[in-house]
């Protein structure tokens, strides 16, 4: 029978993440759940898919769907016209929220009976995680709710993936929402300030960007600056997927004009599809993009909110091609601040190259939204806070 002592300020108490299936929500999570474990709290996380590599940043781990293939879903007709959301140029958020309504649905049995059986203080969950507020709702706990990035972070996506998962609601018979909800918030203010008003979460909790990109030994030219200027590129955990990294094949032939070496994260793509690579560049399957960018003098990627972040914090130019999914998001954000360009793979070469690496209008401006975000509160910061929201919990039906 689960414990239904109540949870005390100073004593420990339990924090249930419920992730969804991929790299991209889950490893913003892990610095917050990170920072509850030296805090001496307990952490579980519940989710599948891609979502299991939480045990590779030391978390205990619950699958909630085994054996399931998230491809199927993510792959899914979106709509009326066909689309398949993930691939969208710029899909609708209603489209947005049908996807992961999906998504949410076939995670919240597996997730809820994590909580009655566990029976966590506090639930967190990234926004695009529809089982997060239902099993709260559902278990009188308390949540705490982040958007991964701008794409996310409209005030009433909640509401529309809740609609898009109304059977699930009802088949739980779940019509409250969480007794306490907070929203944090991990966008500079400069950058949110330069979104619709929609996007610009008002009255979320600020929370410092810590980039959290996975363990690895660095190799050794990992570990230093090179000689010249490096140029990091990548697209992320998806777009470079089936077929997508031969965007990346124009660049590669212009890159041998630029004094600059170019490391390409390949992320699963196909190394033939860029063509004959001049002697400076160097492809890497994989590697931790905040070490990586730690050595880089500029980054040229997808648009993903992750990366768009990473580089924010490590205070560099970017140019940003964005392609499908809902990756246009934050372009429009990125060279308004003027912190980075805009481009098209088909047209990117080594005039755009040139302009990450001698800009100096534009290196100053990743600078000062570096240091911007380094004045957000730290997770660590957050979590007293947090325990305060979490106070003492009700016993619920389940619990007895």
């Amino acid at each position: 029978m689960p414990d239904n002592t109540l949870f005390h300020l100073g004593e420990s108490m339990r924090v249930l993440v419920i992730a969804s299936p991929g790299l991209g929500h889950l490893f913003p999570t892990v610095p917050l759940a990170h920072a509850f474990r030296a805090a001496g709290h307990e952490v579980r996380f519940a989710t599948g898919g891609l979502g299991l590599s939480a045990t590779d940043a030391g978390m205990n781990v619950v699958d909630v769907t085994p054996g399931l293939d998230y491809g199927e879903i993510y792959m899914s007709v979106g709509g009326d016209d066909n689309r398949r959301p993930i691939h969208a140029d710029d899909p609708e958020d209603e489209l947005l929220a049908r996807l992961f309504g999906r998504v949410s649905s076939v995670m919240v049995d597996g997730a809820l009976d994590v909580a009655r059986s566990w029976s966590p203080d506090l639930i967190f969950s990234p926004v695009l995680q529809g089982a997060g507020p239902l099993v709260a709702a559902a278990t009188g706990t308390p949540l705490v709710e982040m958007p991964v990035g701008v794409y996310d972070s409209r005030h009433d996506l909640g509401d529309m993936i809740r609609e898009a998962m109304r059977a699930d609601y009802d088949r739980h018979s779940v019509s409250a929402d969480a007794r306490a909800t907070v929203r944090l918030s991990m966008m500079p203010p400069s950058f949110a300030e330069l979104l619709p008003p929609e996007r610009r979460n008002e009255g979320a909790w600020p929370m410092r960007w810590v980039p959290y990109n996975g363990g690895f030994v660095l190799p050794d030219w990992l570990r230093r600056r090179p000689d010249r200027p490096r140029i990091a590129v990548t697209l992320g955990t998806i777009e470079a997927q089936w077929g997508g990294i031969a965007m990346l094949s124009p660049l590669m032939t212009a890159a041998g004009g630029v004094d600059a070496e170019f490391v390409v994260t390949l992320g699963g793509g196909d190394v033939a599809l860029l063509g004959d690579l001049p002697d400076n560049v160097r492809t890497v399957e994989w590697a931790p993009l905040d070490a990586l960018l730690e050595t880089c003098t500029a980054i040229i990627h997808h648009g993903g909110s992750g990366t768009t972040m990473t580089a924010i914090a490590a205070g560099i130019p970017q140019c940003v091609i964005p392609q499908g999914s809902y990756q246009h998001t934050d372009v429009g954000v990125v060279a308004r601040l003027g912190t980075g360009i805009v481009a098209e793979a088909e047209t990117l070469g080594a005039r755009e190259c040139r302009t990450l690496l001698t800009d100096e209008g534009m290196r100053k401006a990743a600078a000062r939204a570096r240091e911007e975000l380094l004045t957000m509160p730290a997770p660590a910061e957050l979590v007293p806070r947090l325990a305060a929201l979490a106070g003492p919990r009700p016993a619920t039906s389940e619990e007895g």
